[in-house]
């Protein structure tokens, strides 16, 4: 199974068994983007959490400077996860996603994703620490880059 694969490679995943990534690859979908497609809008309305199996895409948010105009603030590559505030908050889309490439991605649904993790506390412990883990390391990167920017 594809899926398998796709997830046993992000970072999303690890420390789950074998066993454990083929119960929730039932859980994932599939979707393929163009090169240049917007893959998410932000502001609209958000229910998936996103892995790139394969592909690159940019993450864009609406200037403040120049209305109307959107400026790219991180390239995300194979294996990377976005859309996590949306799994975790139900909220609209904070950034736009754009293809950079033909892109592939496997995409859980925030329902479908949080029925599986509530039945299955193990594997619902184990993503949402790896979820706190890739937020962390957004966040620190982001201090980072704003901290450089300043001084």
């Amino acid at each position: 199974m594809c899926n398998v694969e796709a997830l046993r490679r992000s970072e999303l995943c690890n420390g789950l068994s074998d066993a454990e990534l083929e119960s929730l690859a039932k859980i994932f979908h599939c979707k393929y983007a163009k090169k240049n497609e917007v893959v998410l809008k932000e502001g609209e309305p958000s229910n998936e959490l996103y892995i790139i199996s394969r592909g690159r895409v940019s993450v864009n948010i609406l200037s403040s400077s120049s209305p109307g105009e959107y400026e790219k603030i991180a390239r995300l590559r194979d294996n990377d996860v976005y859309g996590e505030f949306a799994m975790l908050d139900g909220s609209t889309r904070s950034a736009s996603i754009v293809a950079e490439e033909d892109s592939n991605f496997l995409y859980a649904d925030y329902l479908d994703f949080h029925r599986f993790l509530e039945e299955n506390e193990h594997i619902g412990f184990v993503v949402m620490r790896n979820l706190a883990k890739i937020l962390t390391a957004k966040l620190r990167k982001a201090n980072f880059e704003i901290r450089n920017g300043i001084f």
